[in-house]
């Protein structure tokens, strides 16, 4: 019998779903075979690192959902034990088994649906989404084991030849090696020794892997309609390691290409080639035809600047070439831009986008951004650049340097023009909505950063940001505060699931404690930590997530001389969540601690 078909056989017994085993002692079991010290330099204080027994845990998990529980906290585990050990082609095999478990078994699926919220099943569901976004990227890329996080930290690694002619580089160089740090020639060693049907099966296996996880979401959203799980974290992962296990694949093809049958070679002699057109590699290549109208010349930048995004996709050439030439064309009119070139989009276009930026589509809302770009729609909407650094942003680190061309191309343009935010096009809609008007502020308040540092910072300082909680940021960066409060109130007002409200909650109380609102931010926060105590979101949520309103009462504590063992308590509980959180409180922790040890 398959495995999956194994996992998914109902119980015997009066119930299909078994029992449930939240608290019998096979879960201590699995968590202490899954339990895995961090590798981290011990200096002399060495001990004995424990690491994870992932065949163990697949072992019990396997054995509990076959003989006990359907249990999705059981599931989740095997699927993260089955990504450790057998990469992507096990973990595509787990998720089709969630997507069965959901499909076969939700009517005594564990853990229990609690008086109609759903909320409590979803979450080993979304701790898949958000926990094993770092284990995805740290998956073999090639036979020497080199995952998605090694390639990119090598890129911050000169290469023995730049090194060889540049002391900075050199010294650079030898301090990261001296680090641990992956090298060039180490992933260079690692390619070489991987064949073309190894990258081909891993190119298949992350394809297949993310249409599974495609099949889960679409099945999540029917299931647990607005409670259901966030797998938009993990998502990114795959197609951020997908882009690299595809640019590998075809650097080997291009070394050691697929064989062309006989029949193929004869179809492709047999084409005709018309006038004008150059084969690649033909002797004595001729330039192409001159265009022969403006209308002409702008569809072969259209069409060039595809290629080189289908070729390239992470290369910001292609993005440029596009704005150059769009923007050039409101630049030839000076310092005020000739209204009637502001063509504007149709409604249908208009729904696209948006809706493509709904759902979290992110390649192909940038995608769909540039074939508007490259049509005189492109021009002036405003708003159409917003989807496009939305969609950089939200694609990762891969496409990082597309969007700082990007922001430096707007900022660019919008120095030139300043008329062009206010203008409207010609169906009178503006060149930029509210929400793009909010947007630009921060775009052209930050000039001085460069674009991916800009949006590591936003990150690092509101997490999650989307929609208005982006625009509520750049109404503080303004020094309207009040409306940042009132945008963030009517979000949370209007946000459909409870994480989604405890995230626009904790910025609100954000804004509020650096606005010395403390007083009113108080309550709120300490709403929310009662939500992290009742809902045990410590054992299922990221550590950030939870520590930030532990961290934002504590400054408000601090403000307010609040009881110095409760304040210590806090810290602690920051520490063990996010010691980044935690470091700017270092000395206050300390002092509690003196408390403590004096009582």
């Amino acid at each position: 019998m398959p495995l999956r078909d194994e996992l998914l056989t109902p119980i015997p017994g009066t119930n299909p779903g078994g029992a449930e085993l939240r608290y019998d002692p096979l879960y201590d079991k699995i968590k202490e075979a899954r339990r895995e010290d961090e590798d981290i330099p011990q200096g002399d204080w060495q001990v004995t690192r424990k690491t994870a027994d992932w065949p163990q845990v697949i072992k019990l998990t396997k054995d509990a959902l076959t003989t006990k529980s359907k249990d999705l906290q059981l599931a989740v585990w095997l699927s993260e034990a089955l990504l450790r050990r057998e990469g992507f082609a096990g973990f595509r095999g787990a998720i089709d088994m969630l997507v069965g478990l959901l499909e076969q078994h939700w009517a005594h699926l564990y853990p229990p649906i609690e008086d109609g919220d759903a909320e409590m099943r979803a979450g080993p569901l979304e701790w898949l989404g958000i926990k094993l976004e770092l284990p995805v990227r740290r998956v073999a890329l090639n036979r020497a084991g080199h995952g998605w996080l090694q390639y990119q930290e090598a890129r911050t690694v000169p290469t023995e030849i730049d090194a060889s002619g540049d002391q900075a580089k050199a010294e650079t160089r030898q301090a990261l090696v001296a680090e641990g740090k992956t090298t060039p020639e180490d992933l260079e060693k690692g390619f070489q020794s991987t064949p073309k049907a190894w990258f081909k099966t891993l190119v298949a296996d992350i394809d297949g892997t993310l249409e599974s996880l495609h099949n889960l979401d679409e099945l999540s959203r029917e299931r647990f309609g607005e409670a259901a799980p966030n797998y938009s974290r993990l998502r990114v992962a795959l197609e951020e390691v997908q882009r690299t296990a595809k640019q590998l694949l075809k650097r080997r093809l291009e070394l050691d290409p697929d064989p062309v049958d006989g029949a193929a070679n004869e179809s492709i002699a047999a084409v005709a080639v018309p006038d004008g057109v150059v084969l690649p590699g033909s002797i004595g290549a001729q330039l192409a035809p001159q265009p022969t109208s403006r209308e002409d010349a702008a569809n072969r930048i259209a069409a060039g600047a595809k290629f080189l995004r289908q070729s390239d996709p992470t290369n910001p050439a292609s993005f440029l070439l596009l704005r150059g030439f769009r923007w050039g064309e409101l630049r030839a009119c000076g310092r005020n831009p000739d209204p009637r070139l502001l063509e504007a989009p149709t409604t249908q276009t208009r729904t696209q986008l948006k809706s493509l930026l709904l759902d979290a589509k992110w390649e192909a809302l940038l995608e769909t951004c540039e074939g508007v770009m490259a049509a005189p729609q492109g021009r002036g909407w405003l708003d159409l650049q917003r989807y496009a650094l939305t969609a950089c942003d939200e694609l990762g680190s891969d496409y990082q340097f597309v969007g700082a061309a990007l922001r430096g191309a707007l900022r660019s343009l919008l120095t030139d023009l300043p008329a062009l935010v206010d203008m409207t096009m010609m169906d009178d809609t503006p060149t930029a909505n509210a929400e793009t008007r909010a947007w630009l502020k921060g775009i052209l308040e930050v000039e001085a950063a460069p674009a991916h540092e800009v949006a590591e910072s936003i990150a690092a300082e509101v997490p999650r940001l989307r929609g208005g909680r982006s625009a509520a940021l750049a109404e503080v960066r303004a020094g309207r505060t009040d409306r940042a409060i009132a945008l963030l109130m009517r979000e949370a007002s209007t946000e459909k699931t409870r994480r989604g409200r405890f995230l626009v909650q904790t910025e609100l109380a954000s804004i509020m404690v650096d606005a010395n609102h403390h007083a009113v931010a108080q309550p709120i926060l300490e709403e929310l930590i009662g939500y992290v105590e009742a809902h045990k979101l410590e054992e299922w949520e990221t550590g950030d997530v939870v520590a930030r309103p532990l961290a934002l009462l504590y400054r408000c504590l601090e403000r307010g001389d609040g009881d110095a063992g409760t304040r210590h308590a806090l810290y602690l509980r920051i520490c063990r969540l996010d010691p980044l959180q935690a470091i700017g409180f270092a000395q206050a922790g300390a002092a509690g601690g003196s408390h403590d040890d004096q009582t």
